[in-house]
């Protein structure tokens, strides 16, 4: 892989290959032709490597991409807590997409959000559930803190997609708690409770920008 400086480097070489062909004129110095198009060849060749690296664009996560569309600042935003979405993904075997889906739904990547019914963070959490998540993760509970929050938002989504099935209907009962799916499900109900659906395929939505 060149080195930052190889298209320096190898101009330099070849203005020196070209400067000593012109002193010794084309016929007498065939060898110093080849070797002025064989450097003139190298520092192309190293000047298109060098603006191909690091063409990722800035706030786009690692092993991921960002809608290009959305503005550089929410980028930025989004890359900061890929690292705690990567890792809660793999503590609690959920898609890292699923949750960027519904952070971006909750929050939009704002990690001290608060809404007017008193939830907080990046994954909007009660107070209360905040707390009870904590005892499980044994932490304090820290709503406001980016790794805290992603860390209990994904665990209850985990074990709100465990306790019915699927990823839809954990959203549901994240979204309006595990009795309003439970209570849709007793009056006959199937598919996804009337009250999230919307909300389902939001976070759905969302997941595939990711």
């Amino acid at each position: 892989m060149p080195t930052p400086d190889a298209p320096r480097r190898f101009r330099a070489i070849a203005a020196r290959l070209w400067r000593g062909t012109r002193r010794r004129g084309l016929k007498q110095a065939p060898w110093t032709v080849t070797w002025f198009f064989m450097g003139l060849t190298l520092a192309l060749t190293a000047c298109a490597g060098s603006r191909g690296e690091g063409a990722r664009s800035p706030g786009q996560p690692h092993g991921g991409s960002v809608e290009p569309s959305w503005p550089t600042a929410q980028r930025h935003q989004i890359a900061a807590v890929q690292p705690y979405v990567q890792s809660a993904a793999r503590q609690f075997r959920l898609d890292p997409k699923l949750i960027n889906g519904l952070i971006w739904v909750e929050s939009k990547f704002e990690t001290r959000a608060r809404s007017s019914g008193g939830n907080l963070g990046l994954m909007q959490l009660a107070p209360a559930t905040a707390r009870e998540l904590a005892k499980s993760l044994g932490e304090r509970s820290k709503p406001l803190d980016p790794g805290f929050n992603i860390r209990a938002g994904s665990l209850y989504l985990a074990r709100m997609i465990k306790k019915f099935g699927s990823p839809e209907l954990g959203l549901a009962a994240f979204h309006g708690g595990p009795g309003h799916v439970i209570k849709w499900r007793k009056r006959g109900g199937r598919g996804i409770p009337d009250g999230s659906k919307g909300y389902v395929a939001k976070v759905m939505a969302a997941r595939k920008k990711f």
